[in-house]
């Protein structure tokens, strides 16, 4: 009979000591302590994804059309040469015109004087888009040239910056890209129709570059 109770005592013992290791092992896992790390096999189960992130010259092209853009024998917001004023030989500058639309049909040419914007100083239609150089004093062939005045006299074609006061006048020479060649053909000596021109122009096109000059009379 003693044999028993030992051997039952000695049972008890154990269950008591597995219980409270079960409790110990139970507790490891939130007790804030990192465990070791996996051995061999235990984590074949797991996918490692490899992810790939583009770096900035990797990024795709645009295509973004170079800037249309014209430029002529003057800084931008820079005095014109006299020469192309009424004061000297009053000849048309030369112009470089870069980038103009693919989709472009034609380019025109309009100069304005800001203080006076409805007597323009030169208004050109139906310039080939191809033509991306303007020469002093010349015109491509084909083209449509509108009446123009000073304000002294109207001639046809260009009438350089003439300020009749002793004011700095801002001008501004636009060259537009139209979708379609102007069939209007103006009196080359009407001054309204020169201005009917110049709303042509104006209503057809699709795109345009600008560049701004200053002249004043001494």
């Amino acid at each position: 009979m003693l044999v028993r109770q030992n051997f039952l005592g000695s049972r008890a013992s154990l269950i008591t000591m597995f219980c409270l290791a079960a409790v110990t092992l139970a507790s490891c896992s939130t007790d804030g302590r990192v465990l070791r790390e996996a051995g061999p096999g235990q984590g074949e189960s797991v996918a490692i994804v490899a992810t790939t992130v583009a770096s900035p010259t990797e990024v795709q092209d645009t295509g973004t059309q170079p800037m249309f853009t014209v430029s002529g024998t003057w800084l931008d917001d820079g005095a014109i040469d006299s020469r192309h004023t009424c004061t000297g030989v009053n000849i048309s500058p030369s112009l470089i015109i870069s980038n103009p639309p693919s989709s472009a049909k034609s380019l025109a040419i309009t100069v304005i004087d800001l203080a006076v914007p409805e007597k323009p100083l030169w208004v050109v239609a139906n310039i080939s888009p191809s033509q991306t150089a303007i020469q002093e004093g010349g015109l491509p062939e084909g083209v449509i040239v509108g009446a123009t005045t000073n304000g002294t006299k109207v001639k046809t074609g260009y009438n350089g910056p003439c300020p009749t006061d002793s004011e700095l006048h801002e001008y501004v020479l636009v060259i537009y890209a139209l979708d379609q060649l102007i069939e209007f053909v103006p009196d080359p000596k009407s001054l309204t129709d020169s201005q009917l021109l110049y709303e042509a122009i104006q209503s057809s096109a699709f795109d345009s570059a600008e560049t701004r000059f200053f002249a004043q009379t001494p």
